[in-house]
């Protein structure tokens, strides 16, 4: 069964470690083209993500860097860039791998509308508007007393539908969430996202937000990160994430719910889903539950809907 996951950091690998090979299996690295094939992983979605150590004035140097690397590492073995929908159905009519490149916390774009254009000339083609924290266009989730978005992010929504940019609100805090929803005029995602009301992290989705989501024609993908899932570090397993697959279904969320696994940006798996090459093992989890059509959803066709009606 192909897979659709919509967010890793394999650049941010790849941009520390000069020696890593996209094309071979590295147990440092998640996500490669053998874990990909193994995987059957169809579309993957590749984050830019700038390191807080790096100064806020060479965040869109850092951020062109990865950009550089992804066409130099990731393109050449084989991944067609996805700019457009047609590129999208394209790889799903003629069963090619594509890639997508995301911008994960819009720290690279600062207060500039020209360095956000100017990604997306270069492939950009989504963005999480923050990471944990504060910045120009609104707060992060681990932001004391944390506000919504700035008048800067208004303008920077606006513009994301304007250019056919996927907005992604995981790691934004609760009140940004609510401020996109009432300016965007597309469907949003939550790339990285599980359910608050199993487990209580910042990182987690309300039901609230999980309904209003659903109703604005979006998609949550589940990380495979087990911290989201419980608070002790013994014993996870795929019936943690069957619960929260079970959870946002009786929300009404089957055609909402996606996986966006973070995998080379988590330190912790469960067992068995080490890398993007595991995938079958939850495939097999969930046809014990759910009817075949219902795990294609999940794994694949839930995010090819909400990216289609997204990208130009």
């Amino acid at each position: 069964m192909h897979v659709f996951d919509a967010h890793c950091d394999a650049l941010l690998k790849l941009w520390r470690h000069e020696d890593l090979s996209f094309t071979e299996m590295d147990e440092r690295l998640q996500v490669s083209l053998p874990a990909m094939e193994a995987g059957q992983v169809l579309i993957q979605t590749f984050a830019i993500w700038t390191p807080r150590e790096i100064e806020a004035a060479s965040r869109f140097h850092t951020a062109l860097e990865m950009i550089e690397l992804f066409y130099r590492k990731i393109v050449p073995a084989g991944l067609a860039p996805v700019l457009t929908a047609a590129d999208l159905e394209d790889c799903v009519l003629n069963n090619r791998k594509g890639a997508i490149l995301f911008v994960e916390g819009a720290e690279p774009v600062g207060e500039s509308m020209t360095y956000l254009r100017t990604l997306h000339r270069l492939g950009v083609r989504g963005m999480g508007l923050t990471w944990n924290n504060r910045n120009a266009i609104a707060d992060g989730c681990l932001e004391p007393s944390a506000g919504g978005l700035s008048q800067f992010g208004r303008e920077v929504i606006e513009e994301m539908n304007q250019l056919g940019m996927v907005i992604d609100v995981s790691h934004l805090a609760e009140p940004g969430f609510w401020d996109v929803l009432s300016v965007t005029r597309k469907p949003i995602i939550a790339s990285h996202s599980n359910v608050r009301a199993l487990f209580d992290s910042p990182r987690n989705l309300s039901d609230e937000q999980i309904a209003a989501l659903i109703a604005n024609g979006g998609v949550m993908g589940l990380a495979l990160f087990p911290p989201f899932y419980r608070e002790d570090k013994e014993g996870p397993s795929i019936d943690d994430i069957l619960r929260h697959v079970e959870h946002i279904c009786g929300l009404g969320g089957i055609d909402h719910i996606a996986i966006g696994a973070d995998f080379d940006g988590i330190d912790a798996t469960f067992p068995g889903l080490e890398h993007a090459g595991t995938y079958p093992l939850l495939v097999e989890a969930l046809l014990k539950r759910y009817q075949e059509a219902e795990v294609e959803k999940i794994m694949y066709k839930n995010w090819l809907r909400v990216f289609g009606n997204v990208l130009k």
